[in-house]
């Protein structure tokens, strides 16, 4: 049985609570974000909506050259040392300035290259600036994440989305005008960029001065490499397939293939991104003072998301025609692709706490390796798939490269904690066996009643199996929530 609360007696961050936070903000965010991709997937033509994707994938593809993996080494060092903090970011800034500058020149040559139309060229140049504050942004946050306070950039999360939904549904009701909904980003990251500063100069009293000290920069190029490389592997595997589609293929293929990443990506922002930011820091501080810590945050994590994502696999698989006929009837299409990318729930959600546990134990070089891998094959066989199937392709690409990632991540975080394969067993077992209990009566309840019903008495189904089967004690549950508002 997985325990999910820490050892009160010791002095550590506090993972549920932080969870708590980010977890309901990024939950509210990706229910809203749905809404709003919905509007506008119904309200754009499919080649409409593959410009828009393909200016904010081609946009964020070249996002990381702002950073260079400074942002989680500040966090990881910030965490360590609280007392320089402002001094790291002070040198931080300094790098990712003309980081910047480079970066935005690069981005509006390349667009101008490669022959794209004057309306996607436009949206490219005003995500671009989008990309260029919501670095800069990130790294402020990264201060907060190092002191375990997520409570500030939840609240902003939260209003970030209403900024875009607002004008963003405003714009589309007026004039239609795919590059008004860029300017809807635009304005959420200037008030995202603004609250982060005010935060850090009101609340933390930090200086935001850029510096140049030889000693604090030395040790963060001499650690950023790996974070680095780390990175653009990342994004290039987060964005190569919507790229490749509107080179390779279409901006209309673009559009379709949105459909079904979109669900996906949502899933795996909501649960595991909101889980890897809390646990990131507390991996760091146990990997210093408790390997014992370490090894059961480990488990902890691993059992959290399986818990969540058996469910949410095998239900989506249950329900994706119902879901593509009531929210997207136009895109009938994409259900194959959408099995294909659903069935990579497990391995996406389980590679959050693998990765994060070697960055944050100095097996960046490790995790840097792994996610050049993936991103090679991810590229090679997007060209090879997407002339041949299309965005069928892609979604074939995503399955088999987030599968191949899971199992390169296991090789080596076993090299640092010894893992209880009974322990981890048992509870994929329960969690699988409670998830087919669910489908079979999802399946038989189908013809009488609709989505929106089908979906809550799936969840209960779900968990009242895996108590049966005890996956989990009430206790347990109990004591995580008290956790997670702060009793």
């Amino acid at each position: 049985m997985i325990k999910f609360g820490y050892n009160r007696t010791m002095a550590k961050p506090n993972l549920a609570k932080n969870t708590t936070y980010f977890t309901a903000a990024l939950t509210f965010q990706k229910v809203l974000s749905f809404i709003y991709f919905w509007f506008v997937s119904n309200h754009l033509f499919p080649n409409e909506l593959g410009q828009y994707i393909f200016a904010l994938s081609f946009t964020t593809l070249f996002s990381i050259f702002i950073d260079l993996g400074l942002s989680p080494v500040l966090t990881r060092e910030a965490a360590k040392d609280t007392n320089q903090a402002n001094s790291y970011l002070k040198n931080v800034l300094g790098l990712k300035i003309p980081l910047a500058i480079i970066t935005m020149i690069a981005v509006w040559l390349f667009i101008n290259i490669t022959n794209k139309p004057p309306e996607v060229r436009l949206l490219v140049y005003l995500a671009s600036i989008v990309m260029l504050l919501d670095s800069f942004s990130l790294t402020f946050w990264m201060i907060f994440r190092s002191r375990h306070n997520l409570k500030y950039e939840s609240i902003a999360t939260t209003l970030i989305q209403i900024i875009i939904f607002s004008l963003g549904i405003i714009a589309l009701k007026t004039t239609g005008k795919v590059s008004h909904l860029v300017l809807a980003l635009l304005a959420a990251s200037i008030f995202n960029s603004l609250l982060s500063v005010s935060l850090l100069k009101f609340k933390l009293k930090f200086s935001l001065r850029p510096q140049y000290n030889s000693e604090i920069i030395g040790k963060f190029l001499k650690i950023m490499p790996a974070f680095a490389l780390a990175g653009i592997f990342v994004k290039i595997y987060n964005t190569s397939d919507s790229v490749l589609l509107s080179y390779l293929g279409s901006d209309t293929a673009v559009g379709f293939f949105a459909v079904p990443a979109k669900v996906v990506y949502a899933f795996q922002q909501v649960i595991p991104a909101a889980f890897s930011a809390a646990i990131f820091p507390a991996f760091a501080y146990y990997y210093a003072t408790s390997k014992e810590q370490l090894e059961k945050t480990f488990e902890r994590a691993f059992a959290y998301l399986t818990i969540i994502s058996f469910p949410l696999t095998v239900g989506l698989i249950v329900l994706i025609p119902q879901i593509i006929t009531v929210i997207w009837p136009k895109y009938y299409s994409v259900i194959p692709c959408f099995y294909i990318m659903t069935l990579a729930i497990p391995f996406i959600f389980l590679a959050f706490p693998t990765g994060y546990l070697l960055n944050a134990c100095d097996r960046q070089n490790n995790t840097t390796i792994n996610r050049g891998i993936i991103t090679a094959l991810a590229v090679i066989l997007n060209i090879i798939l997407i002339p041949k199937f299309s965005f069928l392709g892609a979604g074939i690409t995503f399955l088999i490269t987030n599968l191949v990632l899971l199992f390169l991540d296991f090789h080596w975080v076993r090299k640092i904690i010894p893992l209880s394969y009974k322990i981890l067993g048992s509870i994929i077992l329960k969690s699988l066996a409670a998830s087919i209990v669910m489908a079979l009566i999802i399946i038989f309840a189908r013809p009488y009643f609709n989505l929106f019903l089908l979906a809550p008495l799936g969840v209960l189904i779900y968990f009242a199996s895996l108590y049966l089967l005890k996956g989990f004690t009430l206790s347990e549950i109990t004591d995580l929530a008290k956790r997670g508002l702060g009793q």
